[in-house]
């Protein structure tokens, strides 16, 4: 046992020893990070301030960390409960106007014309607006499902002409069909929606169509990591894939491959003309779509833009939600708003209602975290590009690589870092590319980051004014950054 004591005694002292060499550090250069700006010292030991590019929702004045006495306006502070959660239906609309729209079904008729058990939905992923919390300074843009109306259930529908979002001032444009028709949405597109509910057994379709603006108009409003595969160049090894790519990937569904929605499964728009008629010669594949998008074999192929899908829903009761899984754009998306719920009931959940073990009405809680860009973006984050991106009342999203070194600092350490870089460690360890610099088109994909502000059903900071014992909750924990690519 003597070595033993040894051995722990010489680590012990050399334990006191580093903590003792990092508390000195610590106190040279204290990792005091303000918005926009941290403490530090540099190499000849003077105190400077270093930039850091991480922003914080609107809240209210604050101090300006390089003006003495002065303050600066981020924006309206997001009050704390002002507004009411969204639930299901037009009946859930809160305050703001936001509810969770719930698709309406109808019967798949086979290629014979016999009317099958299986449910049917013409869904859409489209770009909108949608205010988020009344202290918003307005709507933010957003990306996401809409339901689409069809013959089957146009004596229910709303009617909402689509249109593509105004550019410069110009009023929107129509939505068109393939045919130069006017598309038509079931209900206005809404965050979250439409929430597709079945039962287990019964089988779901779905005509999935890329609707989303083309061209210089279907860049992402937020920052694209174009060193990430799917992201930067196509197979023809010079074209870049686009950013209005789409997808539906069923989370937690056992699914047919075809249909699993994988990140190479995506569709571009039909109006991506230049992108469907791009062609690898080596491989045969175009940029209109992933390399393995597939129909459903016993279903019309519904041409450029649009794709089919099957859920067999052999599952038992469960709260899911599909969302977009396209090659390196799946976080931005979803962190957009391409997400809906997805709710299979079955007989043992509805023995429990029927014996009054659990309540009937059901409350969908879905949790994320978001950050909006402030008024102060400019002095929080001035890389952020609000011209090809989101401006104050959007969405932000972090874009710059901030290292934890800083070989200019007097420790060798960045106060406001948060992630490592390779040349920098000792020893060094080689890197492919050079540092990103973070502005517009040179922007790299920043490990997993938190957001500051809390929003549940689609609205930040949300009350609930019902009992909670009355009703039954599901909970899904749909936090934007946890989803890969």
């Amino acid at each position: 046992m003597k070595p033993c004591r040894t051995e722990f005694s010489n680590a012990a002292i050399a334990m006191v020893i580093v903590l003792t060499v990092m508390s000195s550090l610590w106190m040279i250069s204290p990792a005091h990070a303000g918005s926009g700006w941290g403490s530090s010292i540099n190499i000849a030991g003077t105190p400077i301030q270093v930039p850091t590019y991480f922003a914080n929702s609107p809240n209210g004045t604050r101090p300006d960390p390089l003006v003495a006495n002065a303050t600066i306006n981020t924006g309206t502070p997001l009050r704390k409960f002002v507004d009411t959660l969204p639930g299901l239906g037009v009946a859930g609309a809160n305050n703001l106007g936001q509810y969770i729209p719930i698709a309406a079904s109808e019967k798949w008729v086979d290629g014979n014309g016999n009317v099958t058990s299986d449910d049917y939905y013409e869904i859409a992923v489209v770009e909108y607006t949608e205010k988020m919390h009344s202290d918003l300074i307005k709507p933010t843009r957003l990306r996401g499902y809409v339901q689409l109306e069809t013959p089957g259930n146009a004596a229910t529908s709303k009617h909402v002409a689509l249109t593509y979002p105004s550019v410069n001032g110009t009023p929107p444009a129509p939505i068109l069909d393939s045919k130069g028709a006017q598309v038509f949405a079931y209900d206005n597109p809404h965050y979250l929606g439409p929430l597709i509910s079945t039962t287990r057994g019964v089988a779901v379709r779905i005509k999935y169509t890329n609707y989303l603006p083309v061209g210089a108009a279907g860049a992402l409003f937020l920052p694209v990591d174009k060193t990430l595969p799917g992201a930067g160049l196509g197979p023809d090894g010079v074209t870049l894939f686009t950013e209005n790519r789409a997808d539906i990937h069923l989370h937690g569904g056992d699914t047919p491959w075809i249909s699993d929605g994988t990140p190479h499964q995506w569709i571009a728009p039909a109006g991506e003309t230049a992108a469907y008629a791009t062609i690898d010669p080596a491989t045969g594949l175009t940029m209109g779509k992933g390399a393995s998008a597939q129909n459903v074999p016993d279903m019309p192929d519904p041409g450029p833009g649009s794709r089919t899908l099957y859920f067999p829903n052999n599952q038992s009761a469960r709260f899911m939600f599909y969302h977009d899984h396209t090659s390196g754009i799946t976080r931005l998306n979803v962190y957009a708003g391409v997400a809906a719920g997805y709710l299979i009931s079955d007989p043992v959940e509805q023995g429990l209602i029927t014996s009054g073990v659990i309540p009937a009405v059901q409350i969908p809680l879905v949790i994320q975290d978001k950050t909006f860009v402030p008024k102060d973006i400019a002095q929080q984050d001035a890389k952020w590009d609000t011209l090809h991106w989101g401006q104050e009342g959007d969405l932000w999203f972090p874009h710059v690589y901030e290292t934890n070194q800083d070989p200019n600092a007097l420790n060798g350490t960045n106060p406001v870092g948060r992630w490592d870089w390779g040349p920098w460690f000792w020893p060094v360890f080689p890197a492919q590319f050079s540092l990103p610099t973070g502005i517009y088109g040179d922007v790299t994909t920043t490990p997993e980051a938190f957001m500051d502000t809390p929003v549940i059903n689609g609205t930040a900071y949300p009350t609930l004014t019902v009992d909670p014992k009355a009703y039954r909750f599901r909970i899904l924990n749909a936090t934007n950054d946890r989803t890969l690519n």
